[in-house]
């Protein structure tokens, strides 16, 4: 006897409801409302006789029943995405990678023409959103380690930090202990993660004295910070691979040559099925590449 196939449109309202761990938000990436939602989770419940999501201290979460089920739902619309691709005979192969705002803007973008001029049959897509799901995108390039069986964690760059500024504002930098009389660039926020090291690690390091490390504004993303260095209005405390590109075009100068020991990881994190896609593994070895130039 062949078993029925649940509904696909309920099917497809899970996996999405399931990525973002909200019925809102997967009403508003699938362009219906959240009652609409609601009403195909609870048919897929019903078809399935199982419970696919609970909620925990008002989070909605995944059952382990629903933990099971997605993964396997996820493949079965890639291999669906596939066998159309290949019906219609598209020969265009599309990559998702998530990024940082600021690695995106002031690593990946400025580069990625040397990618695509290798591979103009491959297209990249890249988000800045937060990472909800690793396994919505082919790769995710973060500073941050995950702890999980199903994915890879490949560290791939490293970077240190030093002081940048305009070249309108390098004459009066000499010594570290000349940030005194300089308005201190800070990145902070939600973006601002506490393994980031901060000015006064830096100033610490660097043997300064009398420089109060907490003075000057503070920019929730690192572009941000960059670009108020860049406009004059202080010195930012830069990471090397983010600044390399302003400083190559005259935006940003390295005022102080003081060399200090912090560091910063980039990772390149990615699930099972991306090693078995097309271009997956010209995209990665291009990112390692391009991070070997540095």
């Amino acid at each position: 006897m062949v078993r029925r196939l649940p509904p696909l449109n309920g099917l497809r309202v899970f996996e999405v409801a399931a990525r973002n761990l909200s019925f809102t938000r997967a009403a508003g990436e699938l362009c219906v409302t959240t009652a609409a939602v609601s009403h195909q989770i609870k048919q897929l419940e019903e078809f399935l006789g199982l419970k696919l999501f609970e909620r925990r201290n008002n989070q909605l979460q995944l059952t382990s029943a629903g933990e099971n089920y997605l993964p396997r739902v996820r493949d079965a619309f890639r291999a669906l995405q596939q066998a159309t691709d290949l019906l219609l005979d598209d020969k265009t192969i599309v990559l998702r990678a998530a990024v940082p705002p600021a690695f995106g803007a002031k690593w990946l973008v400025p580069r990625l023409y040397r990618f695509f001029n290798q591979h103009p049959d491959i297209r990249v897509e890249v988000s800045t959103d937060p990472v909800r799901d690793h396994h919505a995108y082919d790769v995710v390039i973060d500073d941050r380690q995950v702890d999980a069986r199903d994915l890879t964690v490949e560290r791939f760059a490293s970077t240190g930090f030093f002081p940048v500024c305009s070249p309108a504002v390098q004459a009066t930098l000499k010594t570290p202990n000349d940030l005194a009389g300089h308005t201190l660039l800070h990145e902070r926020g939600a973006q601002r993660l506490s393994h980031h090291p901060g000015w006064q690690q830096w100033l610490d390091e660097a043997g300064a004295s009398n420089v109060d490390a907490s003075r000057g504004p503070g920019f929730s993303d690192a572009s941000m910070t960059l670009q108020a260095a860049i406009d004059g209005q202080g010195v930012a405390l830069g990471q090397r691979l983010l600044v390399e590109y302003d400083i190559a075009a005259g935006r940003l100068v390295k005022p102080l040559p003081v060399e200090v020991s912090l560091r910063l990881s980039y990772y390149l994190i990615f699930p099972p099925a991306a090693l078995e896609k097309a271009g997956f593994a010209a995209f990665r070895n291009w990112l390692i590449a391009e991070a070997l130039r540095d």
